[in-house]
């Protein structure tokens, strides 16, 4: 792999979530973010899903750290399942660090070296040199990562924005993005959430003076506001608002806390003394003196807001002419319990207000077009997100001059070679132009020398999923019994036999949950007893007396209730020597 480097994504170039990127060169390896998505809804039980590191486990001598963006869970979340098989020093910007601190601490995972960086310094990492540059994001101390390699910068932008009018703290560092392009850019890693929504995104300004509005309109109401957990500079305009206008403030939520916790103590947020109450002292104050802050966790953003307009929240209910605000939106996934809870609040007299009131941390099209024109790359890898929403961003990277064939489509696992090659490499503009994209090819003059780029290769991914509170990783089969489950309920049949004789010893007993109404199955169960008593016969005559009469009972069994019901319930066969 001389002069060679690769970019190897292991998530996040499928959906929002997951996001992991390892850069690799010949004698290191370095993953940027280790984050975890969540399931979609057909996968009982199971909590969250992470990356598939089977490449870094063979490859562990060469594996240098984990450079961290910035503290979303899709970025941090999967560390203390990756870090228990991997002791490797993860680095970060503060808050970033503090939040991946409590979360090993919670899980138990000790010996890992974490170390705080700040922005716009460089650290060196196996043979790479990481510079970290200040972002815009919906979470304070978000980077993006210059990574020097021998070939040159890869720039992972991480998830960013441009917001020019931020409300709390510094605009990200777009003099020190400029000064990289003005160097030369090997490759840019781009955020593509919101590569299809046009223009550029809404500033935190424009919220703040929209919340203004909503607080000097519903002066006498009691204001319910809904965010994001994370997202310090929302809450901090909502402290700034809450003593403004004389009102004092209940924040929910065990993410939100934490995070609000962290962020206080490195000084990111700044609360007036008395301003915080405890929930169960809400009905101290009038209904023009408090604001109840609640959230999520952030794959289920509604989850309080929704106890709440279930009645099942014990610390608020709500009542005729409450305000909610929801200055959040709902994630991918959550659409139809969001709208569940709209339609809920209002049937019980509470006025929502949504408009207006987000703003979201990911840049629109006419920023990334910024981004591509103030970086000049070589080379483009639309990162973060769905196949549609990496397809616009290659789209909006060819309007600035990039040429198509020098933009990666990549899939998780897939393994970009971009190599220094000497000499002229006549042909490759016109080969490359008409080869697909996951054989696409590219060539740069560089000198007399050729940086080239080509999808090389595939490495074979499984979703990890990981099981409910057990914090422990799950195998598919155990889902698959699960949705089985969910579908057709489960068929239990106990059947004795005499040791000696190879007779049953008493009648067959067949019991069923979540499979048919027991008052209307009689029919079943009889056609099920001579099934089950026939090949129980027919095990006994072979000469079988082990655990093959359980399995077979549990065929025959399974077949005839499909054949009768269409249904495909998990059979279960117990089957018991006894001596009489």
């Amino acid at each position: 792999m001389a002069d060679t480097v690769r970019i190897i994504p292991l998530g996040g170039f499928d959906k929002i979530g997951m996001n992991m990127t390892l850069i690799e060169s010949k004698d290191s390896i370095i993953a940027i973010d280790c984050g975890m998505s969540f399931p979609p809804d057909n996968m009982p039980g199971v909590t969250a899903m992470i990356p598939d590191v089977s490449y870094l486990e063979e490859n562990v001598d060469k594996f240098k750290g984990i450079v961290l963006t910035h503290g979303h869970e899709d970025h941090i979340g999967a560390l203390p399942y990756i870090l228990e098989q991997l002791k490797a020093p993860v680095y970060g910007t503060p808050l970033t660090i503090a939040l991946v601190e409590k979360r090993l601490s919670d899980f138990g995972v000790k010996g890992i070296k974490t170390k705080v960086i700040k922005q716009g310094a460089t650290i060196v990492v196996g043979d790479f040199k990481v510079e970290f540059i200040k972002a815009s994001h919906s979470i304070p101390d978000s980077a993006m990562l210059a990574i020097y390699t021998s070939l040159g910068i890869i720039l992972s932008t991480g998830d960013f924005k441009l917001d020019m009018t931020p409300v709390t703290g510094k605009m990200g560092d777009i003099s020190r993005i400029t000064a990289l392009g003005s160097k030369g850019v090997l490759a840019v890693l781009s955020d593509s959430t919101n590569a299809m929504t046009e223009g550029f995104s809404r500033s935190e300004l424009y919220v703040y003076e929209q919340l203004d509005v909503m607080f000097s309109r519903y002066r006498g109401s009691r204001l319910i506001i809904v965010t994001f957990a994370t997202n310090m500079d929302r809450i901090q305009q909502i402290i700034n608002l809450a003593a403004r206008y004389g009102r004092k403030l209940v924040m929910e939520g065990e993410l939100m806390l934490e995070v609000f916790s962290a962020a206080q103590k490195l000084g990111y947020v700044e609360v007036p003394e008395g301003m915080i109450v405890d929930s169960d002292t809400i009905n101290n104050y009038a209904d023009g003196e408090i604001i109840f802050l609640t959230t999520g966790s952030h794959g289920k953003s509604v989850q309080c807001i929704s106890e709440i307009a279930r009645g099942s929240h014990p610390g608020i209910r709500i009542k005729e002419n409450d305000v909610v605000l929801f200055s959040s939106i709902a994630i991918h996934g959550n659409e139809v319990e969001f709208n569940r809870t709209l339609n809920s609040l209002e049937e019980q007299g509470a006025i929502v207000v949504f408009q207006d009131l987000h703003a979201t941390g990911h840049a629109c099209s006419e920023e990334l077009k910024l981004l591509f024109a103030l970086l000049h790359p070589r080379f483009v890898i639309p990162a973060h997100g769905e196949y549609r929403y990496r397809r616009e961003a290659k789209r909006i990277a060819t309007e600035v001059g990039i040429p198509a064939r020098n933009i990666f489509l990549m899939d998780n696992g897939d393994i970009l070679e971009i190599s220094r090659t000497p000499g002229k490499k006549e042909t490759c503009d016109a080969i490359s132009t008409a080869l697909p994209e996951k054989t696409q090819t590219a060539g740069l003059e560089k000198g007399t020398e050729v940086l080239a780029a080509a999808i090389t290769g595939h490495l074979p991914l499984c979703d990890i999923l990981v099981d409910g509170n057990e914090r422990t990783m799950i195998d598919r089969a155990l889902i698959r019994d699960r949705q089985q489950l969910s579908g057709s309920g489960v068929v239990v049949i106990e059947v004795c036999i005499h040791k000696k004789t190879g007779r049953l010893a008493s009648g067959i007993n067949i019991t069923s949950r979540g499979f048919l109404d027991e008052n209307n199955s009689q029919g079943l169960r009889d056609e099920l007893e001579t099934a089950v008593s026939r090949e129980i016969s027919r095990f006994i005559g072979q000469g079988v007396h082990d655990e093959r009469i359980a399995k077979g009972v549990e065929t025959v069994a399974g077949a005839l209730i499909g054949e009768m019901t269409g249904k495909n319930p998990v059979v279960i066969a117990l089957v018991t020597n006894v001596m009489i």
